[in-house]
């Protein structure tokens, strides 16, 4: 690209951020920014999707896509740069169904170079959407297309599957949905019993209810046995593949020639060979094959790389282009693909060994034109490579693909019989490194802590969601759960302490909760009680494996008073506060229509005439409106209605109306963020209304 056209892209993109933000993330019709920037939609010089895919078991989409210039986001790490949307689609074969939106910050990072002299850039990441999925039976494979729309600092317009992006593209890959199991029940009296304890105690785990109950422990065994799908024996593959000789006995009896050399035992090698020969296997071509066979990508191959900006997770996304050869079908367990993460910390081309994770695959027949893309995904604590703002940490990282076979930890070159690798650059989250232990959280209520004014309690402009980066309202309180997150330090202790500014009263946290952690293989989290000493109220850091979102508490406030959170940590000088301001209370909303007691009595083309009022501390804006007659839009606004509760008049015509019966309906949101995960709280209120003829 000459100088020129990247000094225009660069005036473009700087107008096209102006505009949306002056027109407030406009989500229908053609915007004013698309109408005046003189490019062609679509351009990909900043940013480009590479890859969308699916992790069954998690239940997650993950994009990746690539950052490719060193200016043109917004601003620098120490700013808050811009954003770039990811909308996703799944179409289960009768057309695209919207599953949401996620978005990862974006900066200007300047391009160096690393250990051998190449330039950092593209940087990769990974925008990942948790989802609730359509199954269906292990016989009956669920297959649907995604597509990812990627977009720079606007999200693309929600139900439009064909938005055109002008910074980004769009790219559909196939994925399939993890089959839900068919539960058998010998004894459904005593998993009754079970379960009415459980409906009635919330606070129980279901298996911990089931010890209440006589043989409710052997009920949920049995019950959790019938859902396991079955591991395929090499006798079973044998037959299972006898017509498809492309599937060679090296593919499926991989595992099996592996455990036995792993052995070293000479006897039970050849008690071995003597089983394979039984099945008409001959152990030293098997031998032969294997040792022929290496990075070979006919069956599996890593399509992209990069880092989950968001959740701090390595992220691999891989094709399955065959239909078999992967050790049974979804009524199996089938087999696993191995992905080994690799990083290059400090830029001396010295590879270290990060971790690795599987995902479960399996024969499916017929497989999609083009396969189908599943992501690998491997949790990190990043938190000892994190550097100031001031100084961008970019990482060179690989990614290793074995299939059934674990790959190497000590050899990041080492490749094994089907599989391959790929390097990327990833930039990580600023930070203040390790080496110093403080009182600290950085996310509460599920927005940054930066992001809020301690003043008042409620989010600055421009304040998102730190997960997922969408965007909440100027002015936004809390209510419902609260979490807190921070960075963790095994071996030390922590406690908060809430105090409530409006009366002074304080206490602090002891209840109990629930932490999540990552397993490399199924079921791929763990989970943790975590629990407050009875007498100093102090929680025990969790290691990283078992609380991978580093959730620090997580509690219910119940007020709708201004609260102030400190945090210390025993023996370490100094505490670390923010303030919050909650509100539990939904919108207060009136609506009467003057009807005398009685509606029977409006006619085509009366006046329809009533009263109604919205109000709310923290209102977001409320719309009374009608669905008959000449105005559909009577009344709306982004305040509370005045004066403060007392009834305003309304009227509309019914002339003109189509149909006998309509509704008249108010609705009132406000911008509280619930449980720091959502908004978009309303109260509704609605009148139906039916015209007699003239």
């Amino acid at each position: 690209m000459t100088d020129t056209n990247q000094t225009n892209l660069l005036e473009a993109r700087e107008r096209f951020s102006a505009l949306q933000s002056e027109l407030g993330q406009m989500q229908t019709g053609k915007t004013g920014a698309e109408q005046v920037i003189p490019i062609s939609s679509g351009n990909t010089n900043f940013e480009e999707l590479k890859s969308v895919a699916y992790h069954p078991d998690l239940k997650r989409l993950e994009a990746i896509f690539s950052t490719k210039q060193a200016l043109g986001y917004g601003g620098n790490l120490c700013s808050s740069g811009s954003t770039a949307f990811v909308r996703f689609y799944l179409d289960y074969g009768s057309g695209w169904e919207d599953q949401g939106f996620v978005g990862v910050a974006q900066h200007d990072i300047p391009t160096e170079k690393d250990c051998n002299k190449q330039q950092e850039k593209p940087l990769n990441f990974a925008a990942s959407l948790q989802i609730t999925p359509r199954t269906n039976y292990c016989k009956v494979p669920v297959l649907p297309r995604v597509r990812a729309i990627l977009e720079w600092n606007k999200i693309p317009t929600a139900g439009d599957p064909n938005y055109h992006s002008t910074w980004g593209n769009t790219i559909d890959s196939h994925i399939q949905i993890k089959p839900r199991p068919r539960l058998l029940l010998d004894d459904t009296f005593v998993l009754h019993d079970i379960l009415e304890i459980a409906v009635q105690n919330p606070e129980l785990k279901f298996k911990d209810a089931a010890n209440f109950v006589t043989g409710g422990s052997e009920a949920v065994q049995q019950a959790g046995a019938s859902t396991a799908f079955p591991l395929l024996q090499l006798s079973e593959l044998v037959q299972l593949y006898k017509e498809n000789k492309e599937i060679s006995a090296g593919r499926y009896g991989l595992m099996e020639i592996k455990s036995a050399l792993a052995s070293y035992d000479p006897a039970f090698i050849q008690q071995k060979i003597k089983e394979w020969d039984l099945l008409g296997l001959n152990w030293q071509d098997i031998l032969n094959e294997l040792q022929g066979t290496n990075a070979n990508v006919d069956y599996e191959q890593l399509e992209a790389v990069g880092l989950d900006y968001n959740r701090e997770e390595f992220v691999a996304t891989l094709i399955i282009k065959r239909p078999i050869g992967y050790s049974g079908d979804l009524c199996t367990k089938g087999s696993l693909e191995y992905v080994a993460f690799w990083a290059d910390w400090n830029n001396d081309c010295k590879w270290e060994y990060v971790g690795y994770t599987t995902v479960n695959v399996h024969d499916i027949k017929p497989i999609p034109a083009g396969g189908l893309t599943y992501a690998a995904i491997l949790p990190y604590n990043f938190e000892q490579f994190k550097k100031r703002c001031a100084n961008p940490q970019v990482v060179k990282i690989r990614a290793v693909l074995s299939w059934n076979v674990n790959p190497s930890s000590t050899d990041a070159n080492k490749l094994e019989y089907w599989g391959n690798r790929l390097d990327t650059y990833i930039q990580l989250k600023p930070g203040v490194g390790t080496g110093t232990i403080m009182p600290l959280f950085n996310i509460i209520g599920g927005i940054p802590v930066s992001e809020i004014n301690d003043a008042t309690g409620l989010t600055f402009a421009g304040a998102k969601f730190a997960l997922n980066q969408v965007p909440v309202s100027e002015g936004s309180p809390f209510g419902g759960i609260i979490v807190i997150q921070g960075p963790s330090f095994p071996g030390f202790r922590y406690r908060i302490k809430v105090t409530d500014i409006n009366d002074g009263t304080f206490y602090y946290l002891t209840n109990d909760f629930v932490v999540v952690g990552f397993l490399p293989t199924f079921p791929y989290v763990q989970y943790t009680n975590v629990v407050a000493d009875t007498v100093t109220h102090y929680y025990n850091y969790q290691p990283f494996e078992k609380n991978t979102d580093n959730v620090l508490a997580r509690w219910s406030p119940g007020t709708n008073d201004l609260l102030r959170i400190d945090m210390e940590i025993e023996g370490v000088i100094g505490v670390f506060t923010k303030y919050i301001q909650m509100d539990n209370k939904a919108p207060e909303i009136l609506l009467q229509v003057n009807d005398g007691g009685d509606c029977t009595h409006f006619k085509v083309g009366d006046t329809i005439t009533g009263s109604f009022y919205a109000y709310d501390r923290h209102i977001l804006s409320y719309q009374l409106a009608s669905n008959f007659g000449v105005s559909t839009i009577i009344a709306a606004g982004s305040s509370n209605t005045s004066p403060i509760l007392t009834p305003i008049p309304f009227s509309f015509s019914t002339a003109g109306a189509t149909t006998p019966c309509g509704v008249v309906s108010l609705i009132a949101y406000e911008k509280t963020i619930y449980d720091s995960q959502w908004t978009g709280n309303y109260t509704p209120a609605s009148r139906i209304i039916c015209l007699q003829p003239q």
